[in-house]
């Protein structure tokens, strides 16, 4: 069987509750029955090990129901798991092609971002940061500390080094990615200016600075005293070099009272120029660059750090495998073999797994996409709900269909009206309204308020905790209680004895 050629897609539109896992078993059930899918043509890709469980055994439970004894002790052949586990298996499968050993050992996600985080920690010791923390200062992506945890800055370059993993980005193109970025971001920057923009503004506080602090002096407002200390403390900054470019901004907006109004205004105009300025271009570019090369220097210690210990991460997998499936004796076997590819929790997808999606599809004979894309969460993993959207706006052109689950199986109604009150205004220009609201199914009368709203005090994250510790210990205290999954109060069985408290409502 081999099925080169345009892919054949099925995107299922599936949300909350709407019962994806049943259609999927469905679909497996159908596809093996027909007799044109075999057990050992099957992948199918799940986000996590437990819903990779769930699937294979929920499918086998549906063909040992239907009868089909034989295809259901097969079901063993099948490569189901999570997008990892597949390209692991896969990977093996082709070592030779790859030339790798058959047995890989993969870092799990905890021990590869240890290393990855050692990585990035080696970089921030390098010999020119504290010239590049001058210019993180000005463009106030610092905390208070020299390493404050809550820097932007770092997380941003941690953010930045997982983006240029999610799309498969080679060591020797980031330098590209600085210089494109920066000339986007100035595109929208007033051209810099020609004349000395900090020389104009010292000269209007040197100026206005002694009338300010005979008013202050004699008894001025409170916003007089306010304002000629802001002043006083930005020009001493601004002549040591590290007034953040905010301060600029701050100090356009600010005033003393009426009377010295007028006299301040040229230094309310000197700083509201501040995006002329050609310093804060020169920092943009500047902190861009640095970005990007640090991010490449932690990346290049990260793979010699993996090299040592003779391990693969599961990006690398990604990568390995998108590259394998270019092979021409992968190829012609994926094209014989592979009958059919389901991938679940499809809005979660990176980049680089949407291209093995992409490629795999092309050998499959059918495929079946599953997500939802209100129910995307994993961002911060390099996944991009637009990646989705633009795939399913090319839907039509790959020779696929969508179809869509309208019914919430799972929630109380009350619930669900909430829910599509809520998703049909924010995703009112974005999706459809059939694939916004679900129609709720669940009819059955259950106890206790729908919703509770918990509002924690606390000013800092210790108090905020304390007070949901609080909370969860008052719920369960409380007693409340929610059905296990299937059950029912229809069904007329004790309440009591066929729930469980649990943590959370």
């Amino acid at each position: 069987m081999t099925h080169h050629g345009n892919p054949k897609i099925t995107f299922i539109s599936a949300g909350a509750g709407s019962g994806k896992t049943h259609r999927l078993t469905q679909i497996l059930h159908r596809e093996l029955s027909s007799g044109l899918v075999r057990p050992g043509g099957v992948i199918a890709t799940t986000f996590t090990k437990k819903a990779a469980t769930e699937l294979r055994e929920r499918a086998r439970e549906h063909l040992l129901g239907q009868g089909a004894f034989r295809l259901a002790n097969a079901m063993g052949d099948a490569k189901i798991g999570t997008v990892n586990s597949v390209c692991g298996q896969l990977i093996e499968r082709f070592a030779f092609e790859a030339g790798l050993a058959t047995q890989q050992q993969v870092l799990e996600e905890v021990q590869a971002k240890t290393l990855l985080g050692k990585a990035i920690d080696t970089v921030f010791d390098g010999p020119s940061m504290s010239a590049f923390l001058v210019v993180v200062r000005r463009l106030g992506l610092i905390g208070g500390g020299m390493w404050d945890s809550s820097d932007d800055w770092r997380d941003h370059l941690k953010t930045l080094v997982d983006q240029i993993r999610a799309n498969d980005i080679a060591t020797d193109r980031i330098a590209g990615f600085a210089a494109k970025n920066a000339s986007d971001m100035l595109a929208h920057f007033p051209k810099p200016a020609g004349d000395d923009l900090t020389g104009k503004l010292m000269q209007a506080i040197s100026d206005a600075l002694p009338e300010i602090e005979r008013t202050a002096a004699s008894g001025g407002k409170k916003n007089t005293n306010d304002y000629l200390k802001y002043v006083r403390q930005f020009a001493r900054d601004l002549a040591s070099g590290s007034a953040a470019w905010s301060d600029w901004l701050k100090l356009a907006k600010a005033f003393p009272e009426a009377g010295l109004k007028r006299l301040v205004e040229p230094i309310a105009d000197a700083a509201g120029r501040v995006a002329e300025h050609p310093v804060l271009h020169a920092d943009i570019t500047n902190y861009l660059e640095q970005m990007f090369s640090l991010a490449a220097q932690a990346l290049t210690i990260y793979a010699n750090s993996k090299r040592e210990l003779g391990a693969q991460d599961f990006a690398d997998q990604e990568h390995l495998l998108l590259k394998l499936l270019d092979h021409p004796e992968v190829a012609e076997v994926l094209g014989d073999e592979l009958d059919l590819l389901m991938v679940d929790e499809f809005q979660d997808t990176s980049p680089i797994q949407l291209a093995l999606f992409l490629k795999l599809a092309g050998f499959a004979r059918s495929t079946f996409w599953v997500g939802d894309v209100k129910q995307a969460i994993y961002g911060f993993r390099g996944s991009d709900t637009e990646l989705m959207q633009a795939i399913l706006q090319e839907l039509p052109s790959l020779g696929g269909v969508k179809e869509i689950l309208p019914a919430s199986w799972r929630s109380r109604s009350e619930l669900v009206k909430m829910v599509n009150a809520v998703f049909g205004v924010a995703f009112s220009g974005t999706l459809p309204t059939s694939e916004i609201e679900l129609t709720p199914m669940r009819s059955d009368q259950l106890p206790g308020p729908p919703l509770a709203n918990w509002v924690l005090g606390g000013k800092n994250v210790g108090e905020i905790a304390t007070a949901l510790a609080s909370g969860v210990r008052q719920l369960v205290d409380s007693g409340y209680q929610v059905l296990d999954k299937g059950d029912t109060v229809s069904q007329g069985c004790s309440l009591r004895r066929h729930r469980h408290t649990l943590p959370f409502a």
